[in-house]
């Protein structure tokens, strides 16, 4: 908005600016709306979704600009040609000249005339809206009735597109090409495709199944290795593992045992009897 404020200033100085946007947040803060009137500028808003079609600069402005600048264009690129110079800048310089011969009192105040705004012209805006939207007023004429006609088809389009995307079924057939083909034998290899991905689904889940079995087994393995591992040491100190050598104070259940250096020790024999409360396999004394 300041940007747009200095230009007004230098070109038109002491008028009050009308400055017309859409609503997005930024315009309408206050923080903007503060500095506009400081500055004597008055904004005006836009009705939400309309700016498409009630935007002054799309009526004349930027049809006038584009059609400028492909004529201009065209001729800085020949002189540049004829005069043995790079065409590099000739779309800057086409761009400057259009700007000169089309941003004009003229065509601007045109343009607020054809969208309505300026000076308000309620019929034009709302006949734009109608026209933008699909939607006709019933009139006297052949081209209004045609009008209202038009407009009823296409709001009836979508209506007409979903009842009938709803009762068609789609799918991928690879088919030979150059060739006619029954619709027939286009469904059966239609189906005949479905059952192979089917299968390939069902191939993809079972080895699935099958890795995540195998990695469940090897982790049931490890822990019953742990915890065989865990059963060999001595109860006792928890350092020495048997490894099958004799003198071990073994007890028959397989789950207690202890070294020959600690299975004589008094501490041990506490241990033993604590065993023995839950045990009734009892020991068969050392291990040979």
């Amino acid at each position: 908005m300041d940007l747009v404020a200095d230009e007004w200033e230098v070109r038109n100085p002491g008028l009050l600016l009308l400055l017309f946007g859409d609503q997005c947040s930024a315009h309408m803060s206050t923080d903007t709306l503060e500095r506009a009137l400081k500055r004597q500028v008055y904004l005006f808003f836009l009705v939400a979704n309309a700016s498409h079609f009630l935007q002054p600069l799309d009526a004349e402005p930027f049809a006038e600009f584009h059609r400028f600048l492909r004529r201009t264009n065209e001729a800085y690129v020949f002189d540049a040609i004829m005069v043995g110079k790079s065409t590099r800048d000739a779309l800057l310089a086409a761009a400057y000249h259009s700007d000169r011969r089309t941003f004009t009192p003229r065509v601007v105040t045109k343009a607020f005339k054809t969208t309505g705004l300026w000076p308000l012209n309620i019929p034009v805006v709302l006949a734009r809206a109608h026209d933008n939207l699909g939607v006709a007023t019933g009139g006297e004429t052949a081209r209004d009735e045609a009008r209202v006609m038009a407009a009823e088809t296409i709001a009836a389009a979508p209506e007409r597109s979903a009842k009938v995307s709803a009762g068609v079924s789609s799918g991928t057939v690879s088919v030979q090409r150059a060739a006619l083909h029954s619709p027939y034998s286009l469904f059966a290899a239609a189906r005949k495709r479905t059952a192979e991905q089917e299968e390939e689904a069902a191939q993809r889940r079972a080895r699935k199944m099958a890795r995540m079995e195998n990695k469940a087994a090897k982790v049931k393995c490890v822990e019953e290795a742990a915890a065989a591992r865990l059963l060999l040491i001595c109860r006792a100190c928890a350092v020495s593992r048997h490894r099958g050598g004799g003198g071990w104070k073994v007890c028959l259940c397989g789950n207690w045992r202890a070294c020959s250096k600690c299975k004589d020790e008094f501490s041990t024999s506490g241990l033993i009897a604590t065993h023995m409360e839950n045990c009734s396999a009892g020991f068969g004394g050392s291990s040979e």
